[in-house]
Parts: C-alpha cells; sequence; structure tokens
C-alpha cells in the first residue's frame, strides 16, 4: 500500500468517525457544517433568554362542596440553558398573575387572584430540527387574593403560601432564537384544596 492509498484511507476513517459523532450529537453535526437550521443550534449557542406564556387552568376537585372558579392569565420567565450533550437543562425564574371569578346561583360572586413566583427546572430533548420535547417542574411561593360579594355584602382575604408544579411540553422553532411553547402544568397551591390544570402557549427568546 502506498504513501497515497494510507493517506486516503486515514481520510475516510476520519469523515466515517466524524458522521457517527455527529449522527449521536445533532448539535456536533450542526457546528461541523451539517444542515441543521440554525434555530435548533441557539439553545446552546444563547443560554439566557426570556419567556411569556398565556395560562388557562380550571380546578380539578369539588373543594368543600365548591366549584372553584377558572383561572387564567400570564407567565413571565427568564431561563439559563445548560448544555449536556444531546440534551440541554433549563433553569428558570418566573412571575405570573392569574384572575377568576364564578357566580353560584345567580347571586354569590366568587373571585380569586393569584400571583405565583417560583423557580423551575425542565429537561429538554430536540426531537428535530426544529421541534424540543421538555419535562420538568417548579417550586416556589404565590399571594392570594379572594373575595365573595352577594345581598348587598362582601368579604376579602388575602395571604401567602408555598406552590408547586409539574409540567410537559413542546417547543417549535419559528425562528432563528424564537419558539412557540405549548405546554401542561398541574399546579398545587392550597395543601387543603385540590390542584388546578393548565393549558400553556407562549413564545420563548434567546439571546
Amino acid at each position: 500500500m502506498n504513501t497515497k492509498t494510507i493517506i486516503t484511507s486515514l481520510g475516510l476513517m476520519g469523515l466515517s468517525c466524524t458522521a457517527q459523532a455527529a449522527s449521536s450529537d445533532p448539535w456536533n453535526y450542526y457546528r461541523m457544517g451539517g444542515n441543521y437550521s440554525s434555530a435548533y443550534s441557539t439553545r446552546y449557542d444563547s443560554n439566557f433568554g426570556m419567556s411569556i406564556r398565556g395560562m388557562y387552568g380550571f380546578h380539578s376537585g369539588n373543594d368543600y362542596g365548591i366549584d372553584m372558579p377558572d383561572l387564567y392569565g400570564a407567565q413571565l420567565g427568564l431561563h439559563a440553558n445548560i448544555p449536556a450533550g444531546s440534551v440541554f437543562h433549563e433553569l428558570s425564574f418566573n412571575l405570573g398573575a392569574l384572575t377568576g371569578s364564578k357566580t353560584y346561583e345567580g347571586e354569590l360572586k366568587w373571585k380569586q387572584q393569584v400571583f405565583p413566583f417560583t423557580a423551575g427546572y425542565s429537561f429538554n430533548v430536540p426531537l428535530s430540527d426544529s421541534a424540543t420535547f421538555y419535562l420538568g417542574g417548579k417550586i416556589g411561593l404565590h399571594y392570594y387574593k379572594q373575595e365573595l360579594s352577594g345581598g348587598g355584602g362582601k368579604v376579602s382575604e388575602s395571604d401567602s403560601s408555598g406552590t408547586y408544579s409539574a409540567l410537559i411540553g413542546f417547543k417549535f422553532a419559528v425562528a432563528e432564537k424564537t419558539d412557540i411553547v405549548i405546554g401542561y402544568e398541574i399546579t398545587k397551591y392550597w395543601s387543603d384544596v385540590d390542584p388546578y390544570h393548565f393549558i400553556t402557549v407562549g413564545f420563548s427568546w434567546s439571546f
């Protein structure tokens, strides 16, 4: 085997190893010149970002014989991405503002306002060049205000307590640094009240 043949063989072996590594880690494939879209790569290349999501939640039980009001509102979040091979971790701080009301028998009206502040973690698995699956949770505190009115009278109370959530969903890249985020959260606000189930839809940006 002459020198040219040896050099050619080594080159082919190198290309083979590169392709194998790229197939096991799509981020490496992108960085070595593959055709994955830039939107797919920015989850690693941009370490920080923010998100805003609309939320609509319904109560899962019938505590104290009362069907509690649905809650709706928005959540603003700041996050940091941590690469780990072909997946990445996301740490976040989140602030929400939710409200809802319900009228019972045409007379009694119950209004709620909830302001959760939480720290979150999610495990993110890229499924393609534009879709990512995530699974995680949040824990923190929330301030709430409740008001009951009817028959010419009104009673209100406010307090704060702990809260925690489990969440699951998908992110879809729509631009180089922008994702649409669609998810589900189950959230416990009060220890003696069944959890709320939330559908969330919004946008996430990378800096």
